[in-house]
Protein backbone atom coordinates (compact mmCIF):
# COMPACT_ATOMS: atom_id res chain seq x y z
CA UNK A 1 0.00 0.00 0.00
CA UNK A 2 0.87 3.40 -0.55
CA UNK A 3 0.63 4.04 2.81
CA UNK A 4 2.71 1.09 4.41
CA UNK A 5 4.47 1.70 7.88
CA UNK A 6 8.11 2.44 7.39
CA UNK A 7 10.82 2.30 10.09
CA UNK A 8 12.14 5.36 11.14
CA UNK A 9 15.71 4.60 9.54
CA UNK A 10 13.77 3.93 6.19
CA UNK A 11 12.31 7.62 6.76
CA UNK A 12 15.28 9.46 7.25
CA UNK A 13 16.83 7.80 3.86
CA UNK A 14 13.78 8.23 1.64
CA UNK A 15 12.73 11.95 3.03
CA UNK A 16 15.19 13.79 5.11
CA UNK A 17 18.35 13.16 3.93
CA UNK A 18 20.16 14.91 0.70
CA UNK A 19 22.39 14.21 -1.76
CA UNK A 20 25.68 13.31 -0.63
CA UNK A 21 24.88 12.24 2.75
CA UNK A 22 25.17 9.70 4.98
CA UNK A 23 23.70 7.42 8.36
CA UNK A 24 26.76 7.07 10.52
CA UNK A 25 26.05 6.77 13.65
CA UNK A 26 22.82 5.40 15.55
CA UNK A 27 22.17 6.37 19.39
CA UNK A 28 19.20 4.99 21.65
CA UNK A 29 18.01 7.46 23.91
CA UNK A 30 14.91 5.49 26.09
CA UNK A 31 11.87 6.04 22.97
CA UNK A 32 14.22 8.33 20.62
CA UNK A 33 16.82 7.58 18.87
CA UNK A 34 19.57 10.26 17.98
CA UNK A 35 21.50 9.91 14.21
CA UNK A 36 24.30 11.33 13.18
CA UNK A 37 24.44 12.54 9.19
CA UNK A 38 27.82 12.80 7.52
CA UNK A 39 29.01 13.58 3.93
CA UNK A 40 32.19 11.77 3.08
CA UNK A 41 34.36 11.39 -0.36
CA UNK A 42 37.64 10.18 -0.71
CA UNK A 43 38.86 13.69 0.49
CA UNK A 44 35.94 15.02 2.59
CA UNK A 45 34.43 14.18 5.83
CA UNK A 46 32.17 16.31 7.98
CA UNK A 47 29.39 15.98 10.20
CA UNK A 48 26.12 18.21 8.87
CA UNK A 49 23.43 16.67 11.16
CA UNK A 50 21.89 15.60 13.84
CA UNK A 51 18.57 13.92 13.75
CA UNK A 52 15.92 12.97 16.41
CA UNK A 53 13.60 10.28 16.03
CA UNK A 54 11.33 8.09 17.46
CA UNK A 55 12.60 4.37 17.87
CA UNK A 56 9.07 2.20 17.23
CA UNK A 57 6.75 5.14 15.39
CA UNK A 58 3.14 5.04 15.98
CA UNK A 59 0.75 4.05 13.12
CA UNK A 60 -2.44 6.26 13.56
CA UNK A 61 -4.11 7.22 11.20
CA UNK A 62 -5.06 10.70 12.99
CA UNK A 63 -2.37 13.81 13.12
CA UNK A 64 -3.24 15.28 16.32
CA UNK A 65 -5.25 18.51 16.34
CA UNK A 66 -2.28 20.67 17.92
CA UNK A 67 -0.04 19.70 15.24
CA UNK A 68 -2.03 20.25 12.16
CA UNK A 69 -2.06 23.90 12.49
CA UNK A 70 1.38 24.08 10.85
CA UNK A 71 0.86 22.39 7.60
CA UNK A 72 3.76 20.09 7.90
CA UNK A 73 4.58 18.75 4.06
CA UNK A 74 7.88 16.88 3.78
CA UNK A 75 10.30 19.60 2.44
CA UNK A 76 8.61 22.30 5.77
CA UNK A 77 10.73 23.00 8.78
CA UNK A 78 9.20 24.81 11.79
CA UNK A 79 9.72 26.14 15.26
CA UNK A 80 6.91 25.03 17.19
CA UNK A 81 5.20 26.81 19.96
CA UNK A 82 4.11 24.46 22.29
CA UNK A 83 5.06 22.87 26.05
CA UNK A 84 7.84 20.67 26.07
CA UNK A 85 6.38 17.83 27.45
CA UNK A 86 3.85 17.88 24.03
CA UNK A 87 6.77 17.69 21.77
CA UNK A 88 8.29 15.40 23.62
CA UNK A 89 5.41 13.28 23.59
CA UNK A 90 5.06 14.07 19.15
CA UNK A 91 9.12 12.75 18.93
CA UNK A 92 8.27 9.99 20.82
CA UNK A 93 5.36 9.34 18.54
CA UNK A 94 6.44 9.64 15.48
CA UNK A 95 4.26 12.43 14.59
CA UNK A 96 7.99 15.26 14.09
CA UNK A 97 11.99 14.73 13.98
CA UNK A 98 13.96 17.09 15.41
CA UNK A 99 16.85 18.05 12.32
CA UNK A 100 19.67 19.73 14.10
CA UNK A 101 22.04 21.25 11.41
CA UNK A 102 25.90 22.03 11.59
CA UNK A 103 27.49 25.03 9.74
CA UNK A 104 30.70 24.21 8.08
CA UNK A 105 32.96 23.57 11.51
CA UNK A 106 30.43 20.40 11.74
CA UNK A 107 30.50 21.88 15.70
CA UNK A 108 28.21 25.18 15.41
CA UNK A 109 24.52 25.01 14.97
CA UNK A 110 22.99 26.62 11.93
CA UNK A 111 19.27 25.67 12.73
CA UNK A 112 17.61 23.75 14.73
CA UNK A 113 14.05 22.77 13.26
CA UNK A 114 10.99 20.64 13.67
CA UNK A 115 9.91 18.76 10.87
CA UNK A 116 7.06 15.89 9.71
CA UNK A 117 8.03 12.59 11.27
CA UNK A 118 7.31 8.79 9.47
CA UNK A 119 3.63 8.60 11.97
CA UNK A 120 2.98 11.89 10.06
CA UNK A 121 3.48 11.35 6.57
CA UNK A 122 1.94 7.63 7.03
CA UNK A 123 -1.13 9.32 8.41
CA UNK A 124 -1.21 11.58 5.27
CA UNK A 125 -0.60 9.27 2.82
CA UNK A 126 -3.60 6.89 4.54
CA UNK A 127 -6.15 10.28 4.27
CA UNK A 128 -4.26 10.47 0.10
CA UNK A 129 -5.45 6.93 0.04
CA UNK A 130 -8.90 7.48 1.38
CA UNK A 131 -9.78 10.44 -0.39
CA UNK A 132 -8.69 8.45 -3.82
CA UNK A 133 -10.83 5.96 -2.99
CA UNK A 134 -13.87 8.14 -1.97
CA UNK A 135 -13.38 10.43 -4.75
CA UNK A 136 -13.66 7.30 -7.56
CA UNK A 137 -16.69 5.94 -6.02
CA UNK A 138 -18.83 9.67 -5.79
CA UNK A 139 -17.48 9.67 -9.94
CA UNK A 140 -18.47 6.00 -10.37
CA UNK A 141 -22.25 7.13 -8.64
CA UNK A 142 -22.53 10.55 -10.96
CA UNK A 143 -21.42 8.45 -13.90
CA UNK A 144 -23.95 5.61 -12.95
CA UNK A 145 -27.25 8.96 -12.74
CA UNK A 146 -25.83 10.13 -15.85
CA UNK A 147 -26.48 7.24 -17.53
CA UNK A 148 -29.69 6.55 -15.86
CA UNK A 149 -31.16 10.34 -17.27
CA UNK A 150 -29.28 9.43 -20.96
CA UNK A 151 -28.00 13.10 -20.71
CA UNK A 152 -27.71 14.91 -24.20
CA UNK A 153 -24.38 14.98 -25.67
CA UNK A 154 -24.25 18.70 -24.41
CA UNK A 155 -23.87 17.58 -20.95
CA UNK A 156 -22.05 14.52 -21.20
CA UNK A 157 -18.97 16.90 -22.62
CA UNK A 158 -19.78 19.01 -19.75
CA UNK A 159 -19.29 15.94 -17.40
CA UNK A 160 -16.01 15.18 -18.50
CA UNK A 161 -12.99 16.17 -16.67
CA UNK A 162 -11.09 17.83 -20.29
CA UNK A 163 -14.12 19.98 -20.17
CA UNK A 164 -13.76 21.52 -16.75
CA UNK A 165 -11.11 23.88 -15.40
CA UNK A 166 -7.91 22.37 -14.53
CA UNK A 167 -7.79 24.45 -11.54
CA UNK A 168 -10.99 23.19 -9.96
CA UNK A 169 -10.32 20.96 -7.38
CA UNK A 170 -11.63 17.09 -7.06
CA UNK A 171 -14.45 18.49 -5.06
CA UNK A 172 -15.45 21.39 -7.34
CA UNK A 173 -15.83 18.85 -10.01
CA UNK A 174 -17.56 16.65 -8.64
CA UNK A 175 -19.87 19.47 -7.22
CA UNK A 176 -20.22 20.59 -10.74
CA UNK A 177 -21.60 17.22 -12.10
CA UNK A 178 -24.08 17.00 -8.95
CA UNK A 179 -25.26 20.48 -10.40
CA UNK A 180 -24.91 19.70 -14.11
CA UNK A 181 -27.32 16.13 -13.49
CA UNK A 182 -29.37 17.70 -10.82
CA UNK A 183 -30.29 20.69 -13.40
CA UNK A 184 -30.80 17.92 -16.26
CA UNK A 185 -33.22 16.12 -14.18
CA UNK A 186 -35.31 19.15 -13.00
CA UNK A 187 -35.56 20.49 -16.95
CA UNK A 188 -36.56 16.89 -17.40
CA UNK A 189 -39.89 16.86 -14.86
CA UNK A 190 -40.92 20.49 -14.97
CA UNK A 191 -40.86 23.28 -17.88
CA UNK A 192 -39.89 26.17 -15.59
CA UNK A 193 -37.93 26.60 -12.60
CA UNK A 194 -35.60 28.39 -10.10
CA UNK A 195 -32.33 28.04 -9.30
CA UNK A 196 -33.00 27.42 -5.65
CA UNK A 197 -34.70 24.14 -7.04
CA UNK A 198 -31.70 22.91 -8.33
CA UNK A 199 -29.87 21.99 -5.12
CA UNK A 200 -33.30 21.50 -2.91
CA UNK A 201 -34.43 18.22 -5.90
CA UNK A 202 -30.93 17.10 -5.91
CA UNK A 203 -30.52 17.28 -2.02
CA UNK A 204 -33.94 16.64 -0.24
CA UNK A 205 -33.03 17.84 3.54
CA UNK A 206 -33.46 21.71 5.17
CA UNK A 207 -30.46 23.63 3.49
CA UNK A 208 -30.60 21.98 0.44
CA UNK A 209 -31.50 24.42 -2.00
CA UNK A 210 -28.65 26.54 -1.09
CA UNK A 211 -26.50 23.60 -2.15
CA UNK A 212 -25.21 25.67 -5.17
CA UNK A 213 -25.39 28.85 -4.06
CA UNK A 214 -21.35 29.58 -3.78
CA UNK A 215 -21.29 28.26 -7.19
CA UNK A 216 -23.80 30.09 -8.94
CA UNK A 217 -22.19 32.78 -11.19
CA UNK A 218 -19.36 30.19 -12.09
CA UNK A 219 -20.99 27.44 -12.99
CA UNK A 220 -23.81 29.05 -15.03
CA UNK A 221 -20.63 30.96 -17.15
CA UNK A 222 -19.05 27.49 -17.51
CA UNK A 223 -22.43 26.35 -18.46
CA UNK A 224 -22.50 28.72 -21.18
CA UNK A 225 -19.01 28.52 -22.57
CA UNK A 226 -19.89 24.61 -23.01
CA UNK A 227 -22.71 26.18 -25.18
CA UNK A 228 -25.62 25.15 -22.82
CA UNK A 229 -28.37 27.90 -22.29
CA UNK A 230 -29.46 27.04 -18.82
CA UNK A 231 -32.36 29.41 -20.03
CA UNK A 232 -33.57 27.32 -22.61
CA UNK A 233 -33.80 24.26 -20.14
CA UNK A 234 -36.14 25.90 -18.48
CA UNK A 235 -34.08 28.41 -15.39
CA UNK A 236 -36.30 31.57 -15.16
CA UNK A 237 -34.19 32.91 -12.52
CA UNK A 238 -30.80 32.48 -10.92
CA UNK A 239 -32.14 32.45 -7.39
CA UNK A 240 -31.04 36.08 -6.64
CA UNK A 241 -32.51 38.99 -7.94
CA UNK A 242 -29.55 40.84 -10.61
CA UNK A 243 -30.54 44.71 -11.02
CA UNK A 244 -29.79 46.07 -14.14
CA UNK A 245 -29.40 49.82 -14.74
CA UNK A 246 -29.41 51.56 -17.66
CA UNK A 247 -30.89 54.71 -19.02
CA UNK A 248 -31.98 54.84 -22.50
CA UNK A 249 -35.57 53.76 -24.45
CA UNK A 250 -36.45 50.12 -23.89
CA UNK A 251 -39.25 48.43 -24.71
CA UNK A 252 -40.78 44.75 -23.84
CA UNK A 253 -44.03 43.12 -23.13
CA UNK A 254 -44.06 43.98 -19.47
CA UNK A 255 -42.85 47.39 -19.61
CA UNK A 256 -41.14 50.68 -21.29
CA UNK A 257 -39.11 52.38 -20.27
CA UNK A 258 -37.88 56.33 -21.94
CA UNK A 259 -35.11 58.85 -21.33
CA UNK A 260 -34.63 61.43 -18.49
CA UNK A 261 -33.61 58.95 -15.35
CA UNK A 262 -31.86 55.92 -14.45
CA UNK A 263 -33.90 52.72 -14.91
CA UNK A 264 -33.56 49.19 -13.45
CA UNK A 265 -34.91 45.81 -14.40
CA UNK A 266 -34.18 42.54 -13.09
CA UNK A 267 -32.59 39.67 -14.58
CA UNK A 268 -35.96 37.64 -14.25
CA UNK A 269 -37.19 40.20 -16.07
CA UNK A 270 -34.74 39.80 -19.23
CA UNK A 271 -35.48 35.72 -19.33
CA UNK A 272 -38.94 36.20 -18.90
CA UNK A 273 -38.96 38.94 -22.12
CA UNK A 274 -37.45 40.28 -24.99
CA UNK A 275 -36.15 44.15 -25.00
CA UNK A 276 -35.99 46.30 -27.95
CA UNK A 277 -34.81 50.13 -28.52
CA UNK A 278 -34.87 52.60 -30.88
CA UNK A 279 -31.31 53.48 -30.01
CA UNK A 280 -28.07 53.72 -32.19
CA UNK A 281 -25.41 53.42 -30.07
CA UNK A 282 -25.09 51.35 -26.74
CA UNK A 283 -22.66 52.71 -24.47
CA UNK A 284 -21.45 49.85 -21.80
CA UNK A 285 -19.63 51.21 -18.70
CA UNK A 286 -18.66 49.76 -15.44
CA UNK A 287 -19.47 51.85 -12.92
CA UNK A 288 -22.62 53.62 -11.81
CA UNK A 289 -21.22 56.92 -11.53
CA UNK A 290 -20.94 56.78 -15.57
CA UNK A 291 -23.98 55.98 -15.56
CA UNK A 292 -25.92 58.34 -13.57
CA UNK A 293 -23.84 61.28 -14.96
CA UNK A 294 -24.85 60.60 -18.62
CA UNK A 295 -28.30 60.04 -17.21
CA UNK A 296 -28.49 63.95 -16.80
CA UNK A 297 -27.08 64.86 -20.00
CA UNK A 298 -30.88 64.12 -21.91
CA UNK A 299 -30.53 66.25 -24.55
CA UNK A 300 -27.40 64.48 -25.39
CA UNK A 301 -28.59 61.15 -24.85
CA UNK A 302 -31.76 61.82 -27.30
CA UNK A 303 -29.34 63.58 -29.94
CA UNK A 304 -27.02 60.72 -30.28
CA UNK A 305 -29.57 58.11 -29.77
CA UNK A 306 -27.61 56.58 -27.11
CA UNK A 307 -28.58 53.90 -24.59
CA UNK A 308 -25.84 53.54 -21.83
CA UNK A 309 -26.07 50.11 -19.82
CA UNK A 310 -24.00 49.66 -16.32
CA UNK A 311 -22.34 46.38 -16.13
CA UNK A 312 -21.88 46.90 -11.94
CA UNK A 313 -18.19 46.28 -12.04
CA UNK A 314 -18.20 42.83 -13.69
CA UNK A 315 -20.53 41.11 -16.83
CA UNK A 316 -22.82 39.07 -15.63
CA UNK A 317 -25.03 36.41 -17.64
CA UNK A 318 -27.85 38.80 -17.13
CA UNK A 319 -26.08 41.65 -18.30
CA UNK A 320 -25.05 39.34 -21.76
CA UNK A 321 -28.88 38.36 -22.39
CA UNK A 322 -29.88 42.02 -21.94
CA UNK A 323 -27.01 43.10 -24.07
CA UNK A 324 -27.96 40.27 -27.18
CA UNK A 325 -31.54 41.54 -27.15
CA UNK A 326 -30.57 44.95 -27.39
CA UNK A 327 -28.18 44.21 -30.62
CA UNK A 328 -30.72 42.98 -32.31
CA UNK A 329 -33.04 45.94 -32.55
CA UNK A 330 -31.13 49.07 -33.95
CA UNK A 331 -27.89 49.32 -32.44
CA UNK A 332 -25.48 50.10 -34.86
CA UNK A 333 -22.38 50.65 -33.12
CA UNK A 334 -21.19 50.19 -29.03
CA UNK A 335 -18.57 52.14 -27.18
CA UNK A 336 -17.33 50.01 -24.29
CA UNK A 337 -16.04 52.67 -21.04
CA UNK A 338 -14.43 50.30 -18.16
CA UNK A 339 -11.80 51.22 -15.38
CA UNK A 340 -8.17 51.02 -16.99
CA UNK A 341 -6.94 47.89 -15.12
CA UNK A 342 -7.32 43.84 -15.15
CA UNK A 343 -10.71 43.59 -14.38
CA UNK A 344 -11.97 46.33 -16.70
CA UNK A 345 -10.03 44.68 -19.83
CA UNK A 346 -11.67 41.24 -18.87
CA UNK A 347 -15.35 43.04 -18.73
CA UNK A 348 -14.41 44.61 -22.61
CA UNK A 349 -12.77 41.51 -24.09
CA UNK A 350 -16.16 39.38 -22.43
CA UNK A 351 -18.29 42.36 -23.93
CA UNK A 352 -16.69 42.17 -27.29
CA UNK A 353 -17.56 38.46 -27.86
CA UNK A 354 -21.08 38.99 -27.67
CA UNK A 355 -20.87 41.99 -30.69
CA UNK A 356 -21.19 41.51 -34.45
CA UNK A 357 -21.20 45.23 -35.15
CA UNK A 358 -18.60 48.20 -34.92
CA UNK A 359 -17.48 48.92 -31.56
CA UNK A 360 -14.96 51.50 -29.88
CA UNK A 361 -12.87 51.19 -26.21
CA UNK A 362 -12.76 54.67 -24.27
CA UNK A 363 -8.85 54.61 -23.33
CA UNK A 364 -7.58 57.44 -20.97
CA UNK A 365 -7.31 61.09 -22.66
CA UNK A 366 -9.71 60.20 -25.01
CA UNK A 367 -7.79 57.63 -26.34
CA UNK A 368 -9.96 55.64 -28.72
CA UNK A 369 -9.42 51.77 -29.67
CA UNK A 370 -11.19 49.47 -32.67
CA UNK A 371 -9.88 46.52 -31.33
CA UNK A 372 -9.06 44.68 -28.03
CA UNK A 373 -4.97 43.30 -28.83
CA UNK A 374 -4.37 46.50 -29.57
CA UNK A 375 -6.00 48.49 -26.24
CA UNK A 376 -4.47 45.36 -23.96
CA UNK A 377 -1.08 46.17 -25.68
CA UNK A 378 -1.64 50.26 -24.28
CA UNK A 379 -3.47 49.16 -21.08
CA UNK A 380 -0.08 47.17 -20.28
CA UNK A 381 2.24 50.45 -20.19
CA UNK A 382 -0.86 52.35 -18.12
CA UNK A 383 -0.73 53.19 -14.60
CA UNK A 384 -4.20 51.33 -13.13
CA UNK A 385 -6.79 54.22 -12.98
CA UNK A 386 -11.16 54.15 -12.57
CA UNK A 387 -13.01 54.79 -15.20
CA UNK A 388 -14.57 57.93 -13.05
CA UNK A 389 -11.18 59.65 -13.41
CA UNK A 390 -11.86 60.89 -16.74
CA UNK A 391 -15.97 61.40 -16.86
CA UNK A 392 -15.47 64.25 -19.05
CA UNK A 393 -18.75 65.63 -20.31
CA UNK A 394 -21.09 66.17 -23.90
CA UNK A 395 -18.13 67.61 -25.81
CA UNK A 396 -15.70 64.46 -24.79
CA UNK A 397 -18.73 61.91 -25.70
CA UNK A 398 -19.62 63.85 -28.93
CA UNK A 399 -16.28 63.32 -30.07
CA UNK A 400 -15.77 59.42 -29.19
CA UNK A 401 -18.40 58.86 -30.65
Amino acid sequence: MEYEEKTSIEFLNEVVLRAGEKIEKVEYQGPIQTVTIVRRSARIYKKVAQIKVAKQPIWKTTIPQELVKYKFSPKVNRLLNEPFETIQDWLQEGWIIREIRYHVDGISIKDDVYRMGPAYLFALKYRKSKEQQQYELQLEQLRKQADDLQMSPLFLHALSAEAMPRYWSRVKQLKFMQFCIAMYQLAQQKDLFDFKEIGATYEDRIGGSKMFDQEREEFLAHLAQLGIDAPSYGLVSSGKIVPIYFTGHAQSELASYHLGAVHATTDNTVLQTTFTTSNTTLWLVENRAILTRMATESEFLRESHSFVLCLDGQIRSAHKQFIKQLLKSSIQQVLIWTDYDEAGLTIAKKAIQLLSCPFKIIGRDSQIFTDIETYEQWLQHENRHEQEQQLGGVNEWKMWM
